[in-house]
């Protein structure tokens, strides 16, 4: 869509991400298979024609979240914010990194629920997907925070990373505050761990990044 003459061309997946996020608390309270699409209109506060003009059906909106352009998207804002950060302040970095992953579990957790009820089969092999492609960003940071650590260590901690995600979007009473924290307990207990006596303490990985 490239908009009116004289306007810059509209960012659609910006829109669909608004749009998306107006409607998931009624993906969650409602469920993908009795939420409407005027109930999702109402929510958006936009009419029914203008919401199909960036969702044409139901399944497109409940399962946006899980689309990898989405995350895509999400990932290369949250990237060229904090570049500097990563690069100059690694660990430090790993504090806004759990932030980021609290976030977008947050965003996931509706469209993971609609995907569950419409086809688990379905859901299963979106989600691992999204989450295997968006953890994999994680290795670098991990790499430059704990340089003293092996190719198999790293490998072992985006495992755990994975492993804590998944089970937060099983179980749905996880909020984004306990998830954040869990990731920071991770990356404390690894700073302890890889640092061992060979290295003054080191205070970044704070709560508060």
């Amino acid at each position: 869509m490239t908009g009116k003459p004289g306007r810059p061309p509209e960012d659609r997946l910006k829109r669909q991400q608004e749009i998306y996020l107006a409607v998931a608390p009624l993906i969650e309270e409602y469920g993908a298979r009795r939420l409407t699409l005027r109930q999702a209109a109402r929510a958006a506060q936009m009419s029914l024609g203008g919401l199909q003009h960036y969702f044409p059906t139901k399944r497109d909106l409940v399962l946006h979240a899980l689309k990898p352009e989405a995350m895509d998207r999400i990932c290369a804002d949250f990237s060229a914010r904090h570049t500097d950060l990563e690069r100059n302040q690694p660990r430090r970095y790993l504090a806004t990194q759990a932030d980021f992953m609290a976030r977008q579990y947050d965003f996931i957790r509706p469209a993971y629920q609609a995907a569950q009820e419409l086809g688990p089969e379905h859901a299963r092999r979106q989600i691992e997907a999204v989450i295997d492609g968006r953890l994999s960003s994680c290795v670098g940071p991990l790499r430059h925070a704990f340089p003293e650590c092996t190719e198999a260590e790293i490998h072992s901690m985006g495992r755990s990373l994975r492993r804590t995600f998944l089970s937060a979007l099983i179980d749905r009473t996880v909020t984004p505050e306990e998830l954040r924290e869990e990731f920071l307990a991770l990356f404390r207990g690894w700073s302890v761990s890889s640092r061992g006596s060979r290295r003054p303490s080191d205070r970044n990985v704070e709560a508060r990044g």
